[in-house]
């Protein structure tokens, strides 16, 4: 009996590609944007990151293990999705779910993993987000304390999946982006629990 041949690169990406359109898994805007990292992953080599700002000293801010540069936390005071995604361009979002970093219960942290320009100097932010393993750490400084965060787990849900979170006593942070990389179809979750504070005096 003949074996069919498996499909070449190329036109794996291609029906990949197709899929994601059929599906309608993809921004519209970053229809040519994904195209072009397919080609490059195949003919060039990998592209550079693009360099995030700094955070203001007295600022917020993430330490992600791989990331090199922290980013910068912006908190939002609404869920509206035209206001966050505003907010993205800044860093990684902070939602107002009732709870602070180092108290009982769950706070969500967002942010782009998407190469659209459009979405300014952070839509790579949280691109490494999946390579995160459990047990490893992070930390999260404000100017009253610096808490150190443990990953104990990863899941990827549908957006409406918002019972997914975590709602005990436990001081936890779960870390969002979309999923997969380039596309708004699911969600990465990264769940994390306190393991340490550093009170600023």
């Amino acid at each position: 009996m003949k074996l069919a041949r498996p499909l070449g690169t190329a036109a794996s990406a291609v029906l990949v590609f197709g899929s994601g359109i059929a599906a309608g898994a993809y921004y519209h805007t970053e229809l040519s944007v994904l195209w072009q990292h397919m080609v490059r992953a195949r003919f060039e080599a990998p592209f550079a990151p693009i360099p995030i700002p700094s955070p203001a000293a007295s600022a917020s801010a993430i330490e992600l293990p791989g990331l090199g540069e922290s980013l910068p936390l912006v908190y939002s005071d609404t869920l509206e999705e035209d206001k966050i995604q505003d907010l993205l361009k800044k860093g990684a979002v902070v939602l107002p779910l009732g709870t602070a970093f180092g108290e009982p219960g769950n706070v969500v942290v967002t942010a782009h993993s998407s190469g659209t320009e459009a979405f300014g100097p952070y839509r790579f932010a949280f691109a490494k987000l999946a390579e995160i393993k459990e047990g490893q750490e992070y930390t999260i400084s404000t100017p009253t304390a610096r808490y150190t965060y443990r990953v104990y787990g990863h899941e990827i849900i549908w957006p409406h999946e918002v019972d997914k979170l975590p709602n005990d006593d436990r001081s936890t942070v779960t870390l969002v982006t979309c999923w997969p990389l380039w596309t708004n179809f699911k969600r990465l979750l990264v769940h994390s629990e306190l393991v340490n504070v550093e009170y600023k005096i």
